[in-house]
């Protein structure tokens, strides 16, 4: 069996970017799976965000819990492929909303390239536009599995300038009361050049379209464009864990984005 979007309603959220959720992407048996497997980490790569706790691809620590997680390893398995990045490309493309897209035409696909947490010089070079001329572009999935904790919240912010699209797998149904729901911010002054929009906008830059509370089993994926603002309201549990699945298509170089203004 392989995991697959083509089927799958993607919905539509009214945002001035490509960015949408699928219900039920996975089922609840599953998901209880998947969280238990998680829930059986000993230990993590780092504690970020005010209480994320995360283990990245590309660490012993990850492979080590691949080892010993089987369902985690047929889900990393599915996702980590061209087809599933082309099937997520296509599912974005249908809701036409986006003001920005990737320049990106032939490609290679690597399974095993992931992008540094800590700063890599020779990583950072081969990025340069000089030296990344020289290679063909090569997309790759980055991808953490992660818990959080009582007081984990994101502010407005759009993802690192490699990534393509991201997406966000959840694991367990939070509350709405306990706060952690995925927010979707637009800027109140529309930026038509890229120079001009801040990964990090002030909170006085933004404003808040909409926001979702976490769902056992629901997909969110989007487009990593320049005015792709998200954030996450503050975690609030105090016995209740917020587990899910981040990933991310990323190229090796940062991404061309094309104006559609």
């Amino acid at each position: 069996m392989n995991l697959t979007l083509k089927n799958l309603p993607l919905k539509k959220v009214n945002a001035p970017y490509s960015i949408g959720y699928i219900d039920n992407f996975l089922t609840k048996e599953y998901c209880e799976k998947l969280y238990r497997e998680i829930e059986l980490f000993k230990d993590y790569d780092d504690l970020v965000m005010n209480g994320r706790m995360r283990v990245n691809k590309g660490s012993n620590k990850f492979k080590n819990y691949l080892e010993s997680s089987p369902n985690l390893n047929f889900l990393y398995d599915n996702l980590n492929n061209k087809n599933f990045y082309l099937e997520m490309e296509n599912k974005l493309k249908t809701l036409n909303q986006s003001k920005w897209k990737p320049i990106i035409k032939n490609f290679n696909y690597s399974k095993t390239n992931y992008g540094e947490q800590n700063f890599n010089l020779i990583k950072l070079l081969r990025k340069s536009w000089l030296i990344s001329k020289l290679f063909k572009k090569t997309i790759n999935l980055d991808i953490d599995f992660s818990r959080s904790k009582k007081g984990y919240y994101r502010k407005a912010h759009r993802d690192r300038d490699t990534r393509i699209i991201s997406f966000l797998i959840y694991l367990n149904t939070i509350d709405p009361k306990l706060g952690g729901e995925f927010e979707v911010f637009k800027l109140n002054k529309e930026e038509k050049e890229i120079k001009n929009l801040k990964r990090f906008p002030n909170e006085a830059e933004v404003s808040l379209v909409d926001k979702f509370s976490p769902k056992s089993g629901q997909l969110f994926l989007f487009e990593s464009s320049p005015n792709s603002y998200h954030g996450v309201s503050k975690f609030t549990s105090e016995n209740q864990d917020r587990v899910f699945i981040y990933g991310s298509y990323s190229l090796d170089r940062k991404v061309d984005w094309k104006s559609n203004f």
